[in-house]
């Protein structure tokens, strides 16, 4: 007999969160220009309601928008994510979401040349 987790049995429903792409390329941006936005929708695969409980990223030049209800499985949502491009350089910047999924969170990409 193994050992169970803190969270109980393995087996239970979990949500899937299913992305049409984890990265984004913003391109070329102008330095103090206008804030940018990009949508990285995604379908609930799993047999559980998905919910966010919440996002990082790498970057205080990041904002954030996750559903703030549960999507149910075989539904569609978005994480919103808007990048502010205050500092020159190249940038390649994590956004993690953290949910009721296989490893407890996913993490998408921002890219792009600020000038």
């Amino acid at each position: 007999m193994g050992c169970m987790g803190a969270l109980g049995a393995t087996d239970a429903p979990m949500a899937k969160m299913r992305f049409d792409h984890l990265s984004h390329n913003f391109g070329t941006l102008e330095q103090g220009g206008e804030k940018i936005t990009h949508l990285f929708e995604f379908t609930n695969q799993g047999e559980a309601p998905l919910v966010v409980t919440r996002t990082t990223s790498s970057c205080r030049c990041i904002s954030v928008k996750a559903p703030k209800r549960p999507v149910r499985s075989g539904e569609k949502g978005a994480i919103e994510v808007t990048y502010d491009p205050k500092d020159v350089g190249v940038f390649n910047k994590g956004i993690d979401i953290y949910a009721n999924i296989e490893g407890g969170f996913i993490t998408l990409f921002v890219t792009g040349e600020v000038k």
